[in-house]
């Protein structure tokens, strides 16, 4: 398929562009007495390839009885997953992109989505078109890249897991595809998706193999390679840190918390982190482990930073911003943790402090100096809380987030302060304070 060609599919495929009017659809019947409602299809040897939904999927043609016909109004249950774009300042950037693709620009139509998501970190439209156009022109690591994302922010999305399952797929991670598949296919179980299943777990290589342990209070899943002796060990220090974490909390997560030990490799691969992140918190545990052969205090740290993350998450039900979130994780690290005030106050003489306002959303995108920075002001800012407010000023502030309350306003109530007033009065307490050791 030439790039034009391609780039005419991603048009098609974009998630977000509605139908206008009917479209005529094809629909196609099988003698296993099931059928496929399809935008297109061809046949190409002994295969019926066809596209559905802006992917392409295909199965033997001996199973093709007959072809329909049939027009399909928008609203169908079958139409194009809308993933809901409501940022309004990145609305026009997005459009733009839009058309800059169809006028077949396409580093320039990166470039306006790449900027939309800068204005928009947390909408999905921009990030799932940017993959899909990434896709038309063979750029499948990119893509990877903006699903992984994507994922992160809708981890229930069918629809993202099955185009990262297809990535996945055309780069040889068959076995990572199977896991992305399996999962669309609880809450899409499409014809064409089991198809592709199915050939799949035929073919699969064994690339990754993942064996699950389930305990009370946790799934912990780690991938064969892995030596089983270091597995048991983080469990058990998973174990002591649940337990610390319920008495600060008084509170225990209703579900089991979801862990995954990978080799290095595997952990870039699946998670697509930075370099230089040690561990992953998207919702599941994420946490190299090759070549560590005991519970290191550097592992030790890992393991009560991360789980700090699941105990906010499931408290707050996910309304925490991310820097208080950081925060939080590095005060539990006790004496292990980095002082972040030499950072601070380099930043601060350079004027290159960030508001903390800024800072809601993920921080996974960051360079390694600018990422020291935004965990040195994380951990410094809470530090700040509970120097004006107490010891338990921070659960008093989770408790209102926990009821659904912005930042801004739990700022309010418990230290006094909104967010201008919390950042000002931080600053300028830098230069003099210094947290006790």
């Amino acid at each position: 398929m030439t790039l034009a060609s391609r780039l005419r599919l991603f048009l098609v495929a974009a998630l977000l562009v509605s139908a206008v009017g009917a479209n005529a659809r094809e629909v196609l019947y099988l003698s296993n007495g099931r059928s496929i409602t399809v935008d297109r299809y061809w046949e190409q040897g002994d295969q019926i390839l066809y596209e559905k939904n802006g992917g392409t999927f295909g199965f033997p043609r001996s199973l093709l009885e007959r072809v329909d016909r049939e027009s399909a109004e928008p609203g169908d249950d079958d139409e194009v997953e809308d993933v809901g774009f409501r940022n309004e300042i990145a609305d026009e950037t997005v459009s733009e992109a839009r058309q800059t693709a169809r006028d077949g620009d396409v580093d320039l139509a990166a470039d306006l989505y790449q900027e939309a998501i800068r204005k928009a970190p947390d909408e999905l439209a921009p990030r799932l078109e940017l993959a899909e156009l990434y896709i038309a022109r063979g750029d499948l690591r990119a893509a990877q890249t903006e699903l992984e994302q994507a994922k992160r922010f809708d981890a229930d999305s069918a629809r993202i897991r099955e185009r990262l399952g297809d990535v996945y797929y055309r780069r040889g991670r068959t076995g990572l595809a199977i896991r992305e598949w399996q999962t669309a296919l609880s809450s899409d179980p499409s014809p064409g998706l089991l198809y592709k299943l199915k050939n799949a777990l035929r073919e699969n290589d064994d690339d990754i193999n993942f064996e699950e342990v389930q305990q009370l209070n946790f799934v912990i899943r780690y991938d064969g390679r892995v030596n089983e002796a270091i597995g048991r060990v983080v469990a058990a220090a998973l174990d002591e840190e649940y337990y610390d974490l319920e008495r600060e909390f008084r509170f225990s997560p209703r579900e089991p918390i979801r862990i995954t030990l990978y080799t290095n490799r595997e952990f870039q691969d699946v998670t697509h982190a930075p370099a230089w992140a040690s561990g992953l918190n998207d919702g599941e545990i994420r946490i190299p482990v090759e070549g560590i052969t005991e519970l290191t205090p550097n592992l030790r740290r890992i393991v009560r930073h991360e789980l700090t993350h699941s105990f906010v998450n499931a408290f707050t039900n996910t309304n925490c911003p991310s820097w208080f979130h950081e925060g939080l994780a590095q005060l539990r690290e006790g004496s292990a943790r980095r002082d972040p005030y030499p950072t601070l106050r380099v930043a601060q003489a350079e004027g290159t402090l960030l508001p903390l306002w800024s800072l809601e959303g993920p921080l996974v995108n960051y360079s390694k100096d600018k990422a020291r920075l935004v965990y040195a002001e994380a951990l410094a800012a809470t530090e700040y809380v509970t120097a004006r407010r107490g010891m338990d000023a921070p659960m008093k502030i989770l408790r209102l987030l926990a009821r659904q309350q912005t930042m801004n306003e739990a700022l309010k109530s418990v230290v006094g302060l909104d967010y201008q007033e919390f950042q000002t009065a931080w600053e300028a307490d830098l230069k003099r304070y210094r947290p006790p050791l």
